[in-house]
C-alpha cells in the first residue's frame, strides 16, 4: 500500500477527509478523530443519542475512554453528522453532546483541536463565537474533489450490504452444495448423482481435504473465485470448528491455520484447546495485517452473497468477526443481526452481538500503527 498523506488547511478540508478515514460517509453519528503529535490515528463512530442527557453523558464517556486507549493520543476532534438543520435559529444541534465530549476530554487531559457539525444544509464549528455564519457544504465537496479517489458515497450501514450476485449463480451454488452433502453422505446418495454433477461435487470435496490450503488460496489468489471454491468455503464457514480455523488463519498465517486445525481435532478427542491459539478470537494478541483482514472480509462477503439464504449465517458470522477485528463494529453488528434473522440460535453471531453490545473491540485496534504504510493509509477503528 502506498502511503497517502494529505494536509488539511481548514475545517472544511478536514471534514472532506473524515469519510476516507471511516471508509464511509456517516449519518446520524458522532465521530471522534484522535490525534498524536498532530497526526490523526483513525476515527471512531457511534450513533447519536436518542434519549436524554444521561445517554449523551454515557456516549461521551465511552468515546473519550476509547480515544484514551489509542496509544499516544493527546488531542481529539469530534464531528457530529446530523439530519437536523445547522443554519437554523435554534442553535447548533447536539450541543449538549459536544459539551459532554469536550468536558470529558479536558478531564482526561486531551486537547480539543476543533469540534464540528455537518447537517443537510451547512456545516459549522461549535467553538466559533456565537453568531458566526455556518459554512457551505460546497466547501467540503470542493475539498473532497482534491482528495484521491473522491468522497465515499456509502453510509455506515449501506457499506455493509452484500455484493450483488446473479440469481442463477446462487441457484447453481445451492445445487452444488447439496451435491457435496450427498457426496459426503451415504454411498447410495453419491451414486444417484449424475456423473457430471458427481465430478463437480468431488472437486469441492478435494478442496476440503486441506482446509488451511483452501483458506490461504481464498486470500492470496488473484482473479475471481470459481464456484467450487465458493462452495468449499461456504461448507467450511457454516461449520464452527472449520470456520474458526479460517478466522484465526486469516488473522495470522497458514501455519496458524494448521496449528488451529490440529488443536480442533485434539479438542474433539478431549485435549484442552491451547490458550495462545484462542486469544485472537477474543481480540487479544498481535495486531493482524489490516490488508489481509480486508481481503478475508471481502471473500466472506462474496461467499455469503453467493449461497442460498438458509446457508448464509455461517459466512455472515465470519463477516461479522472480520469486520469487528478491523474495528468496524457497525458493520459487524449488521452482519450478525442478518445471520440471526435467518437462524435465531446461531452461536457466533450471538456472541458477536454480545461483544458489540458491551462495547468490546479487539485490543489491537487501539494500537498506533507502526509502519509508514499503515500510518499513511489513515485506517482507523470505528465504534458502533
Amino acid at each position: 500500500m502506498i502511503p497517502t498523506v494529505v494536509r488539511t488547511a481548514s475545517s472544511a478540508s478536514f471534514l472532506a477527509l473524515v469519510p476516507h478515514v471511516l471508509e464511509c460517509t456517516p449519518r446520524r453519528s458522532l465521530v471522534v478523530v484522535p490525534f498524536a503529535d498532530g497526526r490523526s490515528l483513525g476515527a471512531m463512530r457511534v450513533d447519536l443519542p436518542r434519549g436524554g442527557p444521561a445517554e449523551a453523558e454515557s456516549i461521551a464517556s465511552t468515546v473519550i475512554g476509547m480515544a484514551c486507549k489509542v496509544a499516544s493520543t493527546d488531542a481529539i476532534v469530534p464531528v457530529v453528522y446530523t439530519d437536523e438543520a445547522v443554519a437554523g435559529d435554534s442553535g447548533l444541534p447536539e450541543r449538549a453532546l459536544i459539551d459532554e465530549v469536550v468536558s470529558r476530554a479536558g478531564i482526561c487531559g486531551l486537547r480539543v483541536l476543533d469540534a464540528l457539525v455537518v447537517g443537510p444544509d451547512a456545516w459549522a464549528c461549535y467553538l466559533d463565537p456565537a453568531g458566526a455564519a455556518p459554512g457551505l457544504l460546497s466547501e467540503i465537496s470542493d475539498a473532497a474533489a482534491r482528495v484521491p479517489d473522491g468522497l465515499p458515497r456509502t453510509d455506515q450501514f449501506s457499506a455493509a450490504a452484500l455484493p450483488a450476485v446473479d440469481a442463477e449463480a446462487v441457484e447453481w451454488v445451492a445445487r452444488l452444495l447439496g451435491d457435496v452433502d450427498d457426496a459426503l453422505g451415504r454411498p447410495r446418495d453419491r451414486r444417484r448423482l449424475p456423473l457430471a454433477r458427481r465430478a463437480q461435487a468431488d472437486e469441492v470435496v478435494s478442496l476440503l481435504t486441506d482446509p488451511p490450503a483452501l483458506f490461504e488460496r481464498a486470500v492470496t489468489a488473484t482473479g475471481g473465485m470459481r464456484s467450487p471454491v465458493i462452495a468449499a468455503l461456504a461448507f467450511c464457514l457454516e461449520r464452527p470448528s472449520l470456520r474458526d480455523v479460517a478466522l484465526m488463519q486469516w488473522a495470522a498465517d497458514v501455519a496458524t491455520g494448521d496449528a488451529v486445525l490440529r488443536a480442533q481435532t485434539a479438542f474433539s478427542a478431549g485435549t484442552p484447546f491451547p490458550e495462545d491459539l484462542a486469544r485472537p478470537m477474543w481480540g487479544e494478541g498481535e495486531r493482524p495485517d489490516p490488508e489481509r483482514l480486508r481481503t478475508a472480509l471481502e471473500t466472506s462477503r462474496r461467499v455469503a452473497a453467493a449461497v442460498p439464504l438458509d446457508r448464509r449465517p455461517g459466512p455472515l458470522s465470519a463477516c461479522s468477526w472480520l469486520a469487528w477485528a478491523q474495528g468496524r463494529s457497525s458493520h459487524a453488528a449488521t452482519y450478525a443481526e442478518e445471520a440471526l434473522r435467518i437462524d435465531s440460535q446461531h452461536g457466533l453471531s450471538t456472541i458477536m452481538l454480545s461483544l458489540l453490545d458491551a462495547g468490546r473491540l479487539p485490543e489491537w485496534v487501539f494500537e498506533r500503527p507502526t509502519s509508514p504504510a499503515e500510518r499513511g493509509s489513515s485506517r482507523g477503528s470505528r465504534a458502533r
